[in-house]
């Protein structure tokens, strides 16, 4: 009898499961049929989101001009003077360090870039520099050591190559600068002494090329796909610094877009464009003729330049 009873237990629990398993496979089917169409237009909704930013392409109004002034010291070496040509068109963006020596004529005055700076401050510098390159210049961004090292600090530092034993003794500051030949690692403030170096050999020539070589590898190393996501508070902390630019959080958001459509570029962001000159007889650097008309193709200026 007891083998019998373990029989009919067996059968009963083999029926309850079997029923359990077809009802919940028919409930199954009808709750995916039911769920079926809300599940589909979720990854529709995404992915026309992601088209939406995936089909952003800038326009040439987006391609913009800004002279960078970096002021550290007041001695000519102390200052630098960069331009920075964003052209969003082409997802990068060329840096174009200029000798704080340059020649510019700006009404009947003649001067270094420099001069015009120390005499006439920022406005004047902005003019110098439209009259030796014949351009127009967009924004103009000008750092002290703070909002310098706030800006760099942003991007972390920078591998450099020294190409020969630097030492230099600060006398208004009794700072010390000591750089061996070869690789380096720079965090902001070497970077500061190695842009404001007086004593390259070749004189202030040279010191842009190396400003704008730190500055190009500076950028490369660090802005990769990702970067734009911190954008905006890359944006807020360099407005709150001691920066001074006419830039506004107007324009920020005029041009943000295209900004961050550069910044996720799969290649290279930043192109590094050396100027080449002469020395005229009163010790000016003189930009070569033939550069100065390369620079709208370079530029994508299109009808900006000054000459037209």
């Amino acid at each position: 009898m007891a083998s019998k009873g373990a029989k009919i237990a067996l059968t009963y629990l083999i029926t309850i499961i079997v029923t359990l398993l077809v009802i919940g496979g028919i409930g199954f089917m009808l709750l995916k049929e039911i769920m079926a169409p809300k599940e589909e237009s979720k990854p529709d909704f995404q992915l026309e989101q992601m088209a939406t930013v995936d089909d952003y392409v800038p326009v040439a109004d987006n391609n913009k001009t800004t002279l960078i002034i970096f002021d550290s010291e007041k001695r000519m070496s102390g200052c630098s003077f960069m331009l920075v040509r964003m052209i969003a068109e082409e997802r990068h963006i060329t840096i174009m360090p200029i000798p704080a020596d340059t020649y510019a004529k700006v009404g009947s005055t003649e001067d270094s870039i420099y001069e015009f700076y120390r005499l006439g401050g920022t406005a004047d510098a902005v003019e110098a520099v439209e009259s030796a390159a014949n351009l127009e210049i967009d924004y103009y961004l000008k750092l002290n050591n703070e909002s310098f090292s706030a800006i760099v600090d942003i991007f972390g530092g920078v591998d450099f190559h020294v190409p020969y034993n630097l030492e230099y003794s600060n006398p208004d500051t009794g700072e010390e600068t000591i750089f061996r030949e070869g690789e380096t690692y720079l965090d902001s403030r070497d970077l500061c002494k190695i842009i404001t170096y007086p004593l390259y050999t070749s004189g202030e020539e040279y010191r842009a090329k190396m400003a704008g070589v730190a500055v190009n590898d500076l950028l490369n190393r660090n802005v990769a796909p990702g970067f734009s996501n911190y954008m905006d508070d890359y944006f807020s902390t360099v407005v709150n610094s001691t920066v001074e630019t006419n830039f506004t959080a107007y324009d920020y958001e005029e041009q943000s877009e295209a900004m961050k459509y550069v910044a996720e570029s799969d290649e290279n962001v930043c192109q590094l464009l050396t100027v080449t000159g002469t020395y005229n007889e009163n010790s000016l650097f003189v930009l070569d003729e033939n550069f100065l008309k390369s620079l709208p193709e370079r530029f994508k200026l299109y009808e900006e330049t000054l000459s037209e």
